[in-house]
């Protein structure tokens, strides 16, 4: 699953802490699905942004 890069993105580099047993559950899901942990964590927050801003569109549809 690899990531296309646009060439024009500037990339910023994210350090957070999370628990030692959801670090071995993520590295282990990105052996088995041969991909990289940043593949993996870039595509969740798309996912995630995305799906909160469908959510608030439709919210923001209903109150008019």
């Amino acid at each position: 699953m690899a990531m296309a890069r646009d060439p024009t993105e500037a990339w910023v580099q994210l350090a957070t802490r999370i628990p030692k047993s959801l670090h071995r559950e993520l590295r282990l899901h990105c052996v088995h699905a041969d991909t990289s942990m940043m593949e993996f964590v870039v595509a969740a927050l798309k996912e995630k942004l995305a799906r909160q801003r469908r959510g608030r569109r439709t919210r923001d549809e209903g109150t008019r």
